[in-house]
């Protein structure tokens, strides 16, 4: 009987210990870093679990949790650890989440309303997700835009390949390079070839890099005169 007690009390030693190592690990989460604003333009706002909305700064931290948000005409660049990049567009709400163990993170992304253009570099253990209301996408290692979060989500893909899954039916399709995926609230999930002007809007609004061009008039020793252009990309 006395041993019976004694095996009883170690196994309430045990539950307790790995209850509390549980629990820790919950509340670490909340601390982890995801990634760093890079780029912002304009009206840009972030957000934590503990505090409410702020004008962010180029160079604040993002951590599990956190919200970011964009005005109208504003865009917020947003580098990951792993060096992927989101870019968040105008009037776009964003939330950071993330759960799991180490080399074995997944990297969730929330979507409330707007769009965003992502390239997200190989994962290997880790995962990298981007999430609405109704739909979810699992990313390897691609690029492309990712719009909705009101119902009705499209994913244009670039490169690669991302799946799509509906959070409502359950139903799931992969969308490859040069494709268009959609997800509803009805529960349907299907995809396309795109068009080229999908295509071009994805690529396009994927480079944060605008060419610029300079003109310049220089004369010589003679008084002659020569138009010198010089091309630039402004970041």
């Amino acid at each position: 009987m006395k041993n019976q007690h004694s095996y009883i009390l170690k196994a309430l030693i045990l539950i307790l210990l790995t209850s509390s190592l549980l629990s820790n690990f919950t509340i670490a989460a909340d601390n982890i870093d995801l990634a760093v604003i890079q780029k912002i333009i304009k009206d840009v706002k972030k957000k934590s679990s503990q505090n409410d909305y702020t004008p962010a700064s180029t160079g604040d931290v993002l951590f599990v949790g956190d919200q970011v948000q964009t005005g109208k005409g504003s865009l917020a660049l947003i580098k990951f650890k792993d060096k992927s990049l989101v870019r968040l567009r105008e009037q776009s709400v964003l939330t950071m989440n993330g759960a799991g163990k180490q080399n074995s993170f997944i990297k969730e992304n929330h979507l409330t309303q707007g769009s965003l253009e992502f390239e997200v570099q190989k994962q290997k253990a880790e995962l990298f997700r981007l999430t609405s209301p109704t739909s979810v996408a699992s990313i390897r290692g691609t690029k492309g835009k990712w719009s909705g979060g009101q119902g009705h989500d499209t994913l244009v893909v670039t490169e690669g390949r991302v799946n799509l899954k509906n959070k409502i039916s359950g139903n799931e399709t992969d969308v490859d390079a040069g494709s268009i995926g959609f997800s509803n609230e009805d529960g349907s999930v299907y995809s396309r070839i795109a068009t080229d002007e999908e295509l071009a809007d994805a690529i396009s609004a994927a480079s944060d890099a605008k060419t610029n061009e300079l003109k310049l008039e220089m004369q010589d020793s003679k008084g002659n005169k020569k138009e010198l252009k010089l091309r630039y990309k402004q970041q």
